[in-house]
């Protein structure tokens, strides 16, 4: 008995170490495989226009993820029992996928790339943090559902101030709040997946919380597609003066300067 109980927590160790190997990993290939998709579906002419031309079948598949993820999360049987774990882990993922294209094939080629690598390499500096910081954030969860709280509703006011009265660098502060609530819940993740700590994810859920992972990706490379061109209305000339200037190989001049000549002319008649 004495030998059992000195040797349980090396057991313990080297079970979690195994899960939060497999989480990690699979995890990766959910990222690798959505940038290689998202790569093909804006790089290939008739998906660029197929999605470009029916955002809605973007939206369809993005809610059908979520109402997915949420029968994941709520029926246990559907985690546990493989290959059905594997299979409808896989189908929530691509729907994500998919759910994004629309957004993807409307936003510059190399932005959308470079976007993906900068939120790639904060997930990862979060997560390590997470890991290593001597504080136990999962005995603090009420704590943070309080602020995640005070943080949307700081986000929302400020979004309000950018949308109702385009008010200079509104949208960035928005931005700041939600990326601070996203990341502080990334370390309260990475803790309950490394284990050691007061509360910890089961150590069969692994699809689970690799899902979890890359919706916490999701969260922060959305804002990613602030800075893609505004296809939808094309004579928008109230932009942010914040807004940054982008320029793409198949355009001659920014985005912004056809709108200033519209507003030119449009003074120089009146």
């Amino acid at each position: 008995m004495a030998d059992h109980r000195e040797t349980r927590p090396y057991y313990y160790k080297l079970e979690r170490q195994r899960f939060a190997c497999i989480t990690y990993a699979v995890t990766a290939v959910f990222l690798i495989l959505a940038l290689v998709q998202w790569y093909l579906f804006h790089l290939l002419g008739a998906t660029n226009k197929y999605f470009t031309s029916n955002y809605w079948v973007g939206i369809i598949f993005f809610v059908l993820s979520l109402v997915l993820i949420i029968l994941f999360i709520f029926f246990e049987d559907l985690r546990f029992f493989t290959p059905i774990n594997w299979i409808l882990a896989f189908i929530i993922f691509e729907c994500v996928v998919v759910g994004v294209t629309s957004l993807i094939v409307r936003h510059y080629h190399y932005h959308f790339l470079v976007s993906f690598l900068i939120w790639t390499v904060v997930l990862v500096i979060f997560l390590l943090l997470g890991s290593f910081i001597p504080r136990d954030l999962t005995l603090d969860i009420v704590v943070l559902v309080i602020l995640g709280i005070i943080c949307i509703i700081g986000a929302m006011y400020f979004l309000m101030l950018y949308l109702v009265a385009n008010v200079p660098y509104s949208f960035f502060v928005y931005r700041a709040f939600i990326v601070f609530s996203i990341v502080t819940f990334i370390m309260y993740h990475a803790q309950i997946i490394n284990g050691g700590r007061f509360a910890e994810i089961r150590d069969k859920d692994y699809l689970l919380a690799a899902l979890i992972l890359f919706y916490d990706f999701l969260l922060m490379y959305l804002f990613t597609f602030q800075l893609a061109p505004k296809w939808s209305d094309v004579c928008d000339t109230h932009r942010n003066i914040t807004n940054i200037l982008v320029v793409d190989q198949h355009l001659k001049q920014t985005t912004a300067q056809p709108k200033m000549v519209e507003v030119i002319k449009v003074d120089v008649e009146a």
